[in-house]
């Protein structure tokens, strides 16, 4: 284990531009921290090129057996709390990081495969909604994730914790959808946006058939250019006097009634 303990260390300096967008951008790597989270990176066989730990606190138990029972070979750097503080963006640092390789997918590459219900977020800006998106989508099965121009930075620290682990588990590529909705209608899929104004409700879909789910800014909803290209638009319909819901919370319902969809015919 190499002992770090100056903040101006050169390895310290690079750590810490993957705190900005441009540094993460550059190196192809972002940081991560917590013990949870750096667990279920590992688990996840997460390409992970360095753990950083606090050497006052040291290695974490659940951690140090993790990495020997999968007999992973990983870089451990032993760090001041000075150093940890630089890096971290918590309130109150757990001891520990990782810097982990961006996972790296082709458009190409996830439209060639034997897909059947994808999600696209166009101009998704708060990093809270984002992280909940993914990890929504994870629990409900979706196989892809794309990412519009505009959306929020997916391995921005907020989402990353509001993710807690689901960006692990599933492909999600930054793409122009303005490519992208086109070759998925080629391909048979049905592209469902959602609006307020929409006349049919979301549980009015087949969900059954290839479907690919696109959802709009927190604000605005999707522009009039992608109202153009969806194949229909539908609605969640309000029984109470809340003007709308939460872009998370409307995503949400619509990916468990395809789950429930899916149980049913099962």
């Amino acid at each position: 284990m190499e002992e770090i303990k100056s903040v101006q260390n050169p390895k310290v300096k690079s750590w810490s531009q993957l705190n900005n967008k441009k540094g993460r951008d550059i190196s192809k790597t972002y940081l991560i921290e917590g013990i949870k989270l750096i667990e279920e990176a590992i688990q996840s066989n997460q390409e992970i090129e360095a753990i950083l730990i606090d050497d006052e606190k040291g290695m974490p138990i659940d951690i140090k057996l993790l990495l020997e029972n999968q007999k992973k070979n990983i870089p451990i750097f032993s760090v001041t709390a000075a150093i940890v503080d630089k890096l971290s963006d918590m309130a109150t640092p757990q001891g520990v990081l990782a810097v982990v390789k961006q996972q790296q997918y082709s458009l190409e590459e996830i439209v060639s495969k034997e897909y059947s219900f994808l999600l696209l977020l166009d101009e998704i800006q708060d990093p809270g909604n984002l992280g909940a998106i993914i990890r929504s989508a994870d629990a409900a099965g979706i196989e892809a994730i794309f990412l519009g121009n505009g959306t929020v930075d997916l391995y921005n620290s907020k989402v990353i914790r509001s993710a807690m682990g689901s960006l692990f588990h599933i492909p999600i590529v930054s793409v122009d959808l303005n490519q992208l909705i086109p070759l998925l209608q080629q391909d048979g899929f049905q592209v469902i946006g959602t609006s307020p104004y929409a006349d049919k409700a979301y549980f009015d879909i087949d969900f059954s058939l290839k479907t690919a789910l696109l959802l709009g800014n927190e604000s605005r909803g999707l522009s009039e250019e992608r109202k153009q290209q969806v194949t229909e638009m539908v609605k969640i319909p309000l029984m109470g006097q809340a003007e709308s819901l939460n872009v998370t919370m409307a995503t949400t319902v619509i990916l468990y009634e395809r789950v429930r969809q899916l149980l049913i015919v099962r």
